[in-house]
């Protein structure tokens, strides 16, 4: 279960950077419908290989919700099955908001306005950001769970415990105070180093925990 929930949180990291950091950064200006507009319609195939890279994303959170239940569900059971569910709920959410992505570029490729197309852009953004506040409780779940687990560095329950603390804060702030929004995003970028860090970090501990057990174990003999 290591090992696959490593590996499943790495290439999630890798589609994520594509499909946000590489495709939606690099196409969509928040502040310029018009200029978003031209993007898309220049760049459709690219806009939809993102749009599949964010369905790969949900695929992959349903898997790591349940692996990260599989291995760390002995130190309390009922806890780590919640943890999981809560990860599954915020993959739907994240799937509801994806559909908003189809919808925009519906809209370019029907020529519509730039106004409906930013208008499916953002309600992209708004669902995601209130399914980051699930997906920060998630975290704070996997927090508790490592600080109990003795086979878990706690290094690791303290990261995602910040993490945690900061993506349900971050993003339950954004719902609540939309007029401090430029603030907002001051604190995220300062945040942003924890928040990415968390999960990477103990997505490269889970492949190291999962190849060391993996080559440790004793090869049957062939006599």
């Amino acid at each position: 279960m290591a090992l696959l929930s490593g590996l499943a949180l790495i290439a999630m990291a890798l589609a994520a950077g594509f499909a946000y950091g590489h495709v939606y950064g690099g196409l969509v200006d928040s502040g310029s419908p018009e200029e978003t507009y031209r993007s898309l319609q220049s760049s459709a195939l690219l806009f939809r290989y993102g749009i599949g890279s964010w369905g790969a994303i949900v695929l992959l959170d349903l898997l790591v919700a349940g692996s990260l239940h599989g291995f760390l569900k002995e130190v309390h059971p009922s806890l780590s099955a919640l943890t999981a569910l809560i990860r599954v709920v915020y993959a739907v959410v994240l799937l509801a908001a994806v559909v908003h992505l189809v919808e925009a570029i519906s809209f370019v490729e029907a020529a519509a306005g730039a106004t409906e197309v930013m208008l499916a852009l953002q309600r992209f953004e708004t669902i995601w950001s209130q399914g980051l506040i699930l997906f920060g409780f998630h975290l704070l779940g996997l927090s508790y769970l490592i600080l109990r687990a003795r086979f878990v560095p706690s290094f690791f329950g303290g990261l995602l415990l910040v993490a945690g603390s900061c993506y349900s804060g971050i993003h339950l702030a954004r719902m609540v105070f939309p007029s401090h929004a430029e603030s907002i995003s001051m604190i995220e970028m300062v945040a942003s180093v924890p928040m990415a860090l968390s999960e990477i970090g103990f997505a490269f501990w889970l492949l190291y925990r999962g190849a060391s057990r993996r080559f440790s174990q004793p090869v049957a003999s062939l006599s």
